[in-house]
């Protein structure tokens, strides 16, 4: 995603769709449906090829929905007490998977190109660091069980907190621009790529070059624009990096992170680059979505025999732009090979979920009837995109870490949730009754929001029962689904999530 400010999400007024999330969980006495099977599967064992401008799986097309989990290899939503960022828990990467495969997602885009920081990949010229891999590690092997395919880019343009172009450049006191044209600093880039397409993932036993999961890599993320001052961008850096990965990574994809200029609106993208034999793929990126220049910009790269990607897309509404449906029908009846959307946030590994505040974050299935509409519609898409169901019978896991704290209006629940959880049934035992048996309180408990403050208020509480109740909560998904229940925790107290 491009550097801009933070905003807050502006959600567009347009006419709701029903939201058949929140409708399955709205009534006591639900009925609930025993869980048959775990969402995981086996790992990949084909590669995503191309054919022209068609991606194909086993010989058959091969055309998504997904969306970016940016953070996998190194997280700045979550930092320690210095302030740097850390590596994410498996817990959260599993979480977000988790999410990307409920809201039908087939594919994910992350970031692998980790340099110049301490807990980066390369944190300095000629030093690499095996440690630093565990986390994508992690990753990669957490998407083969939940069926996803990777898109792994390996630099970024923006001077982020996991470093950019100008690393490399700067690594040898050159200026930006170097980074497109000295041979020494492409030769530095390359260096990079062929020590992490070449890694060996300990989770898989496989290196990342010879792991189906990882359907792409891609030369990097918003390396625009062709018409912009000081960019200085011409089509022979992508030869050489797209030439690069595909002697490096011959197996897998080649995705061209170019992209466009955000001002234009049609004949936007940069057409030398489209001849480039190595070139498989030509991302994209919306914000705001335009229904023009998505159709103008795929036909282009169709015309080259390249498979076009909406590599992000602001799925939210903000910034105003088309509506999501109208949007993902163009994207669909352009011949793209898919859209992902900007990003999933995760549940937090205490209560709620991580914070992220860029205006386009996902609370999987939404933090309020809109937001759960579009993830109907972006469900919608990608059965259209020939994706399968997301599973129906993906057991919630279990909560954990429940709390219990007497307030003035009565007794406040946090808990740890997951996905593919869409709400929450809560029960309460007063234990000074013999033979007492758990009772509901409510069955549409959520815990779309940051991690601060309690999930849900018990207001019906008494003060004759105020000290002898305990709670515990349970997961409930979209197809009524109920998790196991979490253990019970006493008022004032807090139970322990396992790790």
């Amino acid at each position: 995603m491009a550097s801009r400010r933070p905003l807050a999400p502006v959600l567009r007024g347009a006419r709701l769709l029903v939201a058949a999330l929140a409708a399955l969980v709205v009534v006591s006495g639900l009925a609930v449906t025993a869980p048959r099977a775990d969402a995981a599967g086996a790992p990949a064992k084909s590669f995503v090829q191309r054919t022209g401008s068609t991606l194909t799986l086993d010989g058959a097309p091969f055309r998504f929905s997904g969306t970016n989990i940016y953070w996998l290899g190194l997280d700045d939503n979550v930092r320690d007490a210095a302030g740097a960022p850390t590596y994410p828990s498996k817990f959260r990467v599993e979480d977000a998977f988790r999410a990307a495969q409920a809201s039908g997602g087939t594919v994910v885009r992350t970031w692998g190109g980790l340099v110049g920081c301490a807990r980066c990949i390369q944190p300095a010229p000629g030093v690499f660091q095996a440690g630093a891999f565990d986390s994508l590690d992690f990753a990669v092997a957490t998407a083969a069980r939940y069926r996803q395919r990777l898109i792994i880019t390996l630099v970024d343009n923006w001077d982020y907190y996991h470093g950019n172009k100008s690393t490399f450049s700067s690594w040898r006191g050159l200026p930006e621009s170097a980074f497109f044209s000295d041979p020494t600093v492409i030769a530095d880039y390359q260096a990079y790529i062929s020590h992490v397409v070449s890694h060996v993932n300990p989770y898989t036993g496989l290196r990342y070059a010879d792991d189906p999961t990882i359907m792409g890599w891609q030369t990097g993320n918003e390396m625009w624009c062709q018409t912009c001052a000081g960019n200085f961008w011409d089509g022979s850096w992508t030869r050489a990096v797209a030439d690069h990965i595909e002697r490096v990574a011959p197996r897998q994809l080649v995705v061209d992170g170019h992209g466009t200029d955000p001002a234009c609106r049609t004949d936007c993208l940069h057409e030398p680059s489209l001849d480039i034999a190595s070139v498989d793929i030509v991302d994209d990126h919306f914000y705001p979505m335009q229904l023009d220049r998505v159709r103008s910009s795929a036909a282009t790269a169709l015309r080259h025999g390249k498979a076009y990607l909406v590599g992000e897309y602001a799925w939210n509404g903000a910034q105003g732009g088309e509506p999501l449906a109208a949007f993902l029908d163009a994207v669909r009846t352009s011949g793209a090979a898919g859209a992902l959307t900007w990003s999933v946030v995760p549940h937090h590994d205490t209560a709620g979920f991580v914070d992220h505040d860029d205006g386009y974050q996902y609370f999987f299935p939404g933090r309020t009837a809109d937001e759960r509409a579009r993830t109907t519609t972006l469900q919608a898409f990608a059965r259209a995109m020939g994706a399968p169901e997301p599973p129906r019978w993906a057991v919630p896991p279990t909560p954990c870490g429940l709390s219990v704290s007497r307030t003035a209006t009565g007794h406040a629940l946090s808990w740890r949730g997951a996905s593919p959880a869409v709400a929450y049934v809560v029960q309460r035992l007063d234990r000074s009754t013999p033979g007492a048996t758990w009772q509901d309180v409510t069955w549409h408990a959520t815990d779309q929001r940051v991690a601060r403050g309690p999930l849900f208020t018990d207001t019906s509480v008494t003060a004759r029962l105020s000290p002898v109740l305990a709670y515990r909560v349970a997961g409930l998904s979209a197809t009524r689904v109920l998790g196991a229940w979490s253990a019970g925790a006493d008022t004032g107290t807090r139970t322990a999530c396992a790790g």
